[in-house]
């Protein structure tokens, strides 16, 4: 595939902006209690943030692996932020949770936030091997895999396996999208079914009975289907399905409703890693705080007033001073690489 179907440009900055508020909007409310409002916007949200991320991800991978040689820079570089990252959550999460920060980190065990970096890396590792075969072997494959992984009962957040099988199919939908393929997607008629569709399910979801959605809304985040629930693990396979099916239709309505035109996602879009590290951080401590002891969601303004700070929150760390310092500490690896490939 040719270079430049992975070069940025406003279209994907969009979306790649409305997904990094999105996210933002997603952990800030996930710490108030789960009311009808709270859950209904946290279950959308959750249903389909991180797939598309992941999609938009292997989109912008095709460069990893080519003509033989794999971008160790851009690997080093997801590592070194994974490590800083894991580090710091490990220090925000017990403060925020009243716990001693001081006993051992973990690399090898994620759950958290920077499961996705970690994921990141086992999906860069598998693009060598997955150029062996042809796309509709991989897809197939890990297809399978994502859904037969959720009844493996010892697969679990170690090294975030079970999410990074779980949103593989999106990776590798995203690695081997043609801008062709987007562009003709965009020009089609037919692709307003996607939101109109989208919207369907919404109004479900909103006014359905949370306690079933609430028991199988975690099957597409590549938990053990016995973890969620023990009564439903012989239809975890076909719910995940269901909810992939779901995931794809919210995807597709999000790409039919995003303009190529200058917006003010654009330029968050592009700077959508420091946004997502920080932000997390910033949650921990507002809890640590006591800030969800007095915005409780027993008030709807409340809850408003928590989304839109959360908006605030992710332009501001959009800004342009914060990227240009993240990607300096982001680009220690470069000069430490170069560095050792001299010696």
């Amino acid at each position: 595939m040719k270079g430049s179907q992975c070069m940025r440009d406003s279209y994907f900055d969009n979306l790649k902006g409305i997904l990094i508020l999105l996210v933002v909007i997603g952990h800030f409310i996930l710490p108030m209690d789960k009311t009808r409002p709270v859950w209904s916007i946290f279950y959308i949200i959750y249903l389909f943030h991180m797939p598309m991320f992941a999609m938009v991800s292997g989109y912008f991978s095709k460069g990893m692996y080519r003509n033989g040689a794999f971008k160790m820079e851009r690997f080093l570089r997801i590592l070194w932020l994974y490590i800083l990252f894991k580090m710091a959550v490990h220090i925000t999460e017990n403060l925020a949770a009243g716990t001693s920060f001081m006993k051992p980190i973990d690399f090898f065990f994620e759950g958290g936030s920077p499961w996705y970096l970690l994921a990141m890396m086992w999906w860069y590792l598998s693009i060598p091997f997955s150029c062996m075969f042809k796309p509709k072997v991989v897809m197939a494959v890990t297809f399978a895999v994502s859904i037969l992984s959720g009844y493996q009962i010892s697969l679990g957040d170690d090294l975030a396996m079970c999410r990074t099988l779980a949103f593989a199919p999106f990776f590798y939908a995203g690695y081997y999208l043609t801008k062709e393929q987007v562009d003709k997607f965009r020009s089609a008629k037919w692709k307003w079914i996607f939101p109109a569709c989208a919207a369907v399910l919404t109004v479900v979801f909103v006014l359905g009975n949370q306690q079933m959605f609430g028991q199988v809304r975690r099957f597409v985040y590549g938990m053990n289907y016995r973890d969620t629930n023990e009564a439903l693990f012989a239809w975890g396979g076909p719910i995940r399905i269901a909810h992939y099916a779901c995931t794809t239709i919210f995807i597709m309505a999000i790409m039919a409703v995003t303009t190529s035109k200058k917006t003010i996602f654009t330029k968050i879009g592009q700077r959508t890693l420091p946004i997502y590290i920080l932000h997390r951080l910033l949650r921990d401590m507002m809890e640590y705080w006591g800030f969800y002891l007095v915005f409780t969601s027993q008030y709807r303004r409340n809850v408003a007033l928590v989304v839109v700070l959360a908006v605030i929150t992710t332009f501001v760390l959009g800004n342009p001073w914060v990227d240009a310092a993240f990607k300096k500490l982001q680009c220690v690896p470069d000069w430490c690489y170069r560095k050792w490939k001299r010696e």
